[in-house]
């Protein structure tokens, strides 16, 4: 992953150069013991990610009774293996239908796991189509599954922290030219308009914070450094939550839910209360049935 030129925005050499001799070595300590704060107890022992996304795939394929698989697009399960699983459950499989877990345009997440599958998709002949999938920031099965998700967590809340994954400015820039179907920025604001609509928030009582960045020139303020100023400035309970990561995973369970938390509670905070993703939740499960529908 921290070697994708479509996240480092560099040339792949410099990017691959940098991700095994600078970023991997510094990270992979830092990492490791965050992942021992939240890996699943059930065993075999599973990241929450793929705990929660199994458990979102056996769910729609309940559901509907059609076939589900999981496609990673740094890890595994990959996304050969996916289509090898969907082979194996339907062997007359005519189409498949992406769905990616970013309801959000991101050069680094949409653009990057479009270009992955289309080059193992044309690797070899497929009995079957591709169908993606668009940016579902604004769909109203998705606001409406985010908002009920949200809704018990938001008593006795003066204010909701929004977190989204930080990107590097000149990636924002260069997407938010081509138009607001690329526009990062523009769509998480209006996934945050429609959500605070819906449940008659105030956006001036709301905050946009970004988390993850590697380095000063991405998309500010940030999570692990502005949360802490939260209290002082009468910001005393919050509740907390990540609409662009449908999944709970360490940015999620660890960087808000612990390192965030520890930060504003130390600061002075009186309550801090984090949202789960919607996960498995049979809102999200009967949500993305309707966004695959479009209607």
């Amino acid at each position: 992953m921290l070697s994708d030129p479509h996240l480092t925005g560099y040339p792949e050499w410099l990017s691959i150069l940098l991700a095994r001799k600078i970023i991997a070595p510094l990270s992979v300590s830092k990492s490791a013991k965050k992942y021992r704060q939240i890996w699943r107890s059930e065993e075999p022992l599973l990241s929450p990610l793929l705990y929660h996304m199994r458990r979102l795939a056996d769910a729609l394929e309940s559901k509907k009774g059609l076939p589900v698989a999981i496609g990673m697009r740094y890890g595994e399960p990959g996304i050969a293996e996916a289509f090898k699983e969907l082979e194996r459950k339907c062997p007359l499989l005519h189409e498949v239908i992406i769905f990616p877990l970013y309801p959000h345009y991101a050069q680094s997440t949409t653009e990057t796991i479009t270009d992955e599958i289309g080059r193992i998709f044309y690797k070899r002949p497929h009995s079957f189509r591709l169908k993606f999938v668009e940016p579902y920031y604004q769909h109203p099965a998705y606001i409406h599954a985010l908002t009920e998700q949200a809704r018990p967590y938001l008593e006795d809340i003066n204010r909701v922290v929004f977190s989204y994954h930080s990107l590097p400015v000149s990636q924002v820039e260069a997407a938010w030219r081509k138009g607001k179907e690329f526009d990062y920025v523009y769509q998480l604001k209006e996934t945050n308009r429609l959500f605070c609509e819906k449940l008659q928030i105030n956006l001036h009582d709301t905050l946009i914070l970004y988390s993850s960045q590697r380095g000063n020139n991405w998309l500010k303020p940030f999570l692990n450094h502005d949360i802490s100023d939260l209290p002082g400035l009468g910001w005393k309970k919050v509740a907390a939550l990540a609409p662009g990561f449908p999944v709970d995973n360490m940015e999620t369970l660890y960087d808000i839910d612990i390192e965030a938390r520890r930060l504003f509670m130390e600061a002075g905070g009186e309550k801090f209360t984090f949202i789960p993703s919607l996960n498995d939740n049979d809102i999200w499960v009967e949500a993305i049935w309707k966004i695959v529908e479009k209607p």
